[in-house]
């Protein structure tokens, strides 16, 4: 083989063919290298949706990221925030829009942070949200989903059975401002009614406002919650202030109002409750349709899902998939106060479940005693370092876990060596 010349070598690592890893460096330098300054105006071609209802499009090889955009638009944005990778953008005009676009049927959705895709027809939301999540695990897990099973969906309005509405009371005028944050924001925007919400929760609204403005000083009740049991709404007020009895016949009086289907909750340095009902309540779920309901006792600070008819056909889903037989060793991971073990310890699994919240653990066990039911639980950080010696007296076939947004990295370490047949995520 003839050697190359100084000139030759040159020459030839001049012109050499970069490797792919190459020249997706030089793609990510030269997506860096665009620049969107805060206000611009472009005009963009919407491609895709992310997971938090926003348009996707590129502008010179850069994602932009448009709010109020939907997939197959070609629309003027404004640049709100450029970062290294891609730019935030709000929707400014639709030069062609998609024709499942539809005026949003709620008055605040413009300035409301609450919803985010109401200007797409309700039958056409959860498909492109599956084909964001399909997106993103082909992305980042190279995971292709081989099929869609149909999806569970209930009504598109009045589902809601919790809210958190913020307050601003304005001494001068004795004004309260009582509603949801707006979007990207922290103004208040003032609601009478929520489309969301279930209808119970929305008589509340305007009655709540009025009995704050009652009160002594309407500026320590910082914010709402509101909450639906199945045969009571609770209203949570936490207050800004060591002593409320001077308010206490308010309250008393807005509960009694209801006939009994309203509970008041003062919550400062002790709890106060008005109502009867001392801030318990319940909601049944059923392991299969044909099956006796089952009770879940919860408390006003408890987590639970807040689709009261999805989480009941979510529950019958997974013990479906699961599978769940008499005998089967069954592991619910995040297990809260029971929503998935309760059901499957109602179908015979042996049931361990595990949570970090103290609260929730006595609440499960509680909710397995209230069902005459045998199951396990047990308080742990599943976020922790050592977590993985608890399980190992245990050897678990199904398992189910429902994690909060954080997600559950960490869980694949605890079941590494567990014989699992079955898992639901």
């Amino acid at each position: 083989m003839a050697r190359l010349s100084p000139l030759q070598k040159k020459l030839k690592l001049k012109n050499k063919s970069a490797s792919a890893k190459q020249q997706q460096a030089q793609a990510q330098a030269e997506t860096e290298a665009v620049t969107l300054p805060k206000g611009k105006h472009i005009d963009i071609k919407v491609e895709g949706f992310s997971h938090d209802g926003r348009g996707v499009g590129r502008w010179h090889g850069k994602t932009v990221f448009v709010k109020g955009a939907l997939p197959e638009e070609q629309v003027q944005a404004k640049v709100v925030e450029d970062y290294k990778n891609y730019a935030d953008a709000d929707i400014l005009a639709i030069n062609t829009a998609n024709p499942l676009r539809v005026a949003a049927p709620c008055v605040y959705y413009d300035q409301c942070g609450g919803c985010q895709i109401q200007h797409l027809q309700a039958d056409q939301q959860v498909p492109l949200k599956q084909q964001a999540i399909a997106e993103q695990l082909q992305r980042i897990a190279k995971i292709q989903v081989p099929e869609w099973v149909p999806a569970i969906a209930g009504e598109s309005q009045a589902y809601r059975r919790r809210a958190h509405l913020a307050t601003r009371y304005f001494k001068d005028s004795h004004k309260l401002l009582l509603g949801f944050r707006e979007a990207a924001g922290r103004h208040i925007v003032p609601v009478d009614e929520c489309l969301v919400l279930e209808a119970s929760l929305n008589r509340l609204i305007t009655p709540l406002k009025e009995a704050i403005l009652q009160t002594e000083n309407p500026a320590i009740y910082s914010h709402v919650e509101l909450l639906q049991a199945d045969e009571l709404s609770l209203v949570v007020l936490p207050v800004l202030a060591d002593s409320i009895a001077v308010d206490e016949n308010i309250w008393q009086q807005f509960a009694k109002t209801w006939q009994a289907g309203v509970e008041v909750r003062l919550q400062n340095t002790e709890k106060q409750f008005f109502g009867g009902a001392n801030g318990q309540a319940s909601y049944q779920i059923r392991a299969a349709a044909e099956h006796q309901p089952l009770q879940i006792n919860f408390a006003s600070e408890d987590f639970i899902q807040v689709n009261g008819q999805a989480n009941q056909a979510m529950v019958q889903q997974a013990m479906a998939w699961l599978d769940v037989q008499p005998g089967d060793q069954l592991l619910d991971l995040f297990c809260g106060a029971g929503n998935f073990s309760i059901p499957a310890a109602s179908l015979g699994a042996e049931v361990v479940g595990i949570e970090g919240d103290s609260a929730m653990v006595q609440r499960a066990k509680n909710n397995a005693n209230a069902n005459h039911l045998a199951a396990d639980f047990m308080q742990t950080d599943l976020f922790a370092q050592d977590v993985a010696g608890i399980l190992r007296p245990y050897q678990f076939n199904k398992v189910i876990l429902d994690p909060p947004r954080a997600g559950a990295k960490g869980v694949a370490r605890l079941l590494r060596n567990q014989p699992i047949d079955k898992l639901v995520y």
